[in-house]
C-alpha cells in the first residue's frame, strides 16, 4: 500500500492515509440532524484492537475509543451503546467483514458499528485503521487508515468521527474544530487554544499583559486579538505558532474585532475622541472608515454570514441593546426589545439567529433573537452568570462562559437548549470563547 501525505489542519502535522474502501452502502442518509426531536441512531464503538503482528497498548485503545465515543455522543445524532452490552470476545474478533459476527451486534440493537485497529510502528508513529458498518444491511460503509505521531492520535480519531457524520447525515462534522479563549492569570489575561472537547490546551500569548477578544482568521491559521501590552488597547494579528503584527496604529482605544465571512474586512470599536464607534478596515488595518456617528457608545460588531449586515451594541436609548445595520452603517434597526441589558451579539453561521448576553434577574444569561422577525427565546440563564456566546461552524452549538461552578469556565449548549457540557477545566477564570470557522 502507498501512503500519501495530506494536510488536515494548519496547526496539525500532516498525516499519512490510505483510503481502504467506500462501498456506498448507505443509499440514503439515515438521519436529518435538523429535524426536531430526531431519533438518535444506536451505535456501538468497540474497543480498538492491535493489528496483526503488533502488541496490545491499552493506553492507545482507551484514548481512541474515548474520543470516538465522546464525539458521536456529543453530536446528538448517535446514542453510543454501553460497552457492558457488547457480546464480542476481543481476543478472537477482527475489524473487517468476515472476522466478526453481525449477529452479536444486532442482538444488542446496534444499527451502526465502529471498529478500529492500531499499531505502533518501529519509527514511533501510530497507525490506525477505522471501519464503519451498517449492522442491518451487514455491509461496510467506509474504512480509512491514517498514520501519525502519538500527538496526532486524538486528531486521527476526530477525523474518523467527521467521516461517520458525513456518511450518516450528509453533514460535515465539527470534531477537528478548536476554540480560543481568555484565561486570567493573576492580574494578567492570556489567550489559550483548545480542541472543541476541551483537550490539548495550549497557551498562545505570553506578554504578561491583558489580552482580550480573540477572533479567528477565517482560514483558522491565526487570530486577531486586543492587547494592552503597549499601553492603550490595540488590535494585533498573530499566526498560530508564528509571528504577529500590530493592526491598529496605537492612537486611541481599539477593541473587539470581527472578520467578515470572506476575511477581507475587519470591524471593531474605536474610541479616539471620547466617543466609541464602529469602524471598518481591511485585514491589514488599512483603508479605515467610520460607519456609526452618534454620541452614544457603539461596540461589539458581528458580521452576518453573507457580509451584508452587522449586529452591534448601542446604548443610544439609555441601556445597551442589540441593533442590526447594513454593512455601510445604513438601515439601523433595534432587534432586542426586552430587558435593560443586552450585549455580546454573535451571528449564527446559518444567518437565522443572533445569540447574545442578556440580564436575567440578577444574573446574566444567553438568549437568541431572529433578526428578521424579532422573536426571542432564552437559551441559558437558570444558574450563575452566562456570557460571551460563540457559534460552532455548523450553527448547531454555542460555546459560552459561566461561573455556575465558582470560577468562570467554558461550556457548550445545543441551539435548542436541551443539553449542556462543561469543556474546560483547571484553575483560573476562562472567558470569551471563540469557535473556529472550520
Amino acid at each position: 500500500m502507498i501512503f500519501t501525505r495530506v494536510s488536515i489542519k494548519p496547526a496539525i502535522l500532516a498525516l499519512s492515509f490510505i483510503l481502504l474502501s467506500s462501498h456506498g452502502a448507505l443509499a440514503k442518509v439515515y438521519l436529518d440532524i435538523n429535524a426536531p426531536a430526531a431519533r438518535r441512531l444506536p451505535v456501538a464503538v468497540q474497543t480498538p484492537i492491535p493489528m496483526e503482528g503488533s502488541e496490545p497498548i491499552p493506553l492507545i485503545a482507551r484514548e481512541v475509543r474515548e474520543v470516538l465515543a465522546g464525539d458521536l455522543d456529543f453530536s446528538g445524532v448517535f446514542r453510543v451503546l454501553d460497552p457492558v452490552l457488547y457480546m464480542e470476545d476481543l481476543g478472537t474478533t477482527g475489524i473487517t467483514t468476515g472476522t466478526f459476527l453481525f449477529d452479536d451486534w444486532e442482538l444488542i440493537n446496534a444499527e451502526a458499528l465502529v471498529k478500529v485497529g492500531y499499531m505502533l510502528r518501529p519509527d514511533g508513529d501510530i497507525e490506525l485503521e477505522f471501519h464503519l458498518f451498517d449492522v442491518f444491511q451487514r455491509l461496510e460503509v467506509t474504512a480509512k487508515r491514517w498514520k501519525g505521531t502519538p500527538a496526532q492520535l486524538r486528531s486521527m480519531a476526530h477525523m474518523f468521527s467527521n467521516e461517520v457524520m458525513k456518511q450518516v447525515t450528509g453533514e460535515e462534522g465539527i470534531f477537528l474544530t478548536r476554540l480560543l479563549f481568555v484565561q486570567t492569570m493573576g492580574e494578567n489575561k492570556e489567550i489559550y487554544l483548545m480542541d472543541y472537547d476541551g483537550a490539548q490546551v495550549s497557551r498562545l500569548t505570553r506578554n504578561g499583559s491583558i489580552n482580550l477578544s480573540p477572533e479567528w482568521w477565517p482560514d483558522t491559521t491565526g487570530m486577531i486579538y486586543t492587547s494592552y501590552k503597549h499601553g492603550e488597547p490595540n488590535l494585533y494579528s498573530m499566526r498560530i505558532g508564528g509571528g504577529e503584527e500590530r493592526i491598529t496604529d496605537g492612537i486611541g482605544v481599539d477593541v473587539g474585532a470581527s472578520f467578515s465571512s470572506d476575511g477581507r474586512k475587519l470591524a471593531f470599536m474605536k474610541n479616539v475622541d471620547g466617543n466609541s464607534d464602529i469602524y471598518v478596515t481591511d485585514d491589514r488595518g488599512k483603508s479605515l472608515s467610520r460607519i456609526t456617528w452618534l454620541k452614544s457608545v457603539e461596540a461589539s460588531p458581528a458580521w452576518s454570514p453573507d457580509g451584508k449586515r452587522m449586529a452591534f451594541v448601542s446604548d443610544r436609548y439609555g441601556s445597551p441593546q442589540i441593533f442590526v445595520m447594513n454593512a455601510d452603517g445604513s438601515g439601523v434597526q433595534r432587534v432586542t426589545l426586552d430587558g435593560s441589558y443586552n450585549t455580546s451579539p454573535a451571528w449564527s453561521p446559518t444567518g437565522d439567529l443572533i445569540a447574545y448576553t442578556n440580564r436575567v434577574g440578577g444574573n446574566f444569561g444567553i438568549a437568541l433573537v431572529d433578526p428578521d422577525t424579532l422573536r426571542t427565546r432564552q437559551l441559558v440563564g437558570e444558574e450563575g452568570n452566562n456570557e460571551d456566546p460563540s457559534w460552532s461552524p455548523d450553527g448547531r452549538y454555542i460555546a459560552f462562559t459561566s461561573d455556575r461552578s465558582g470560577a468562570y469556565q467554558i461550556y457548550i449548549v445545543d441551539r435548542d437548549g436541551r443539553k449542556e457540557w462543561r469543556i474546560s477545566s483547571g484553575k483560573g477564570s476562562k472567558s470569551q470563547p471563540a469557535w473556529s470557522r472550520k
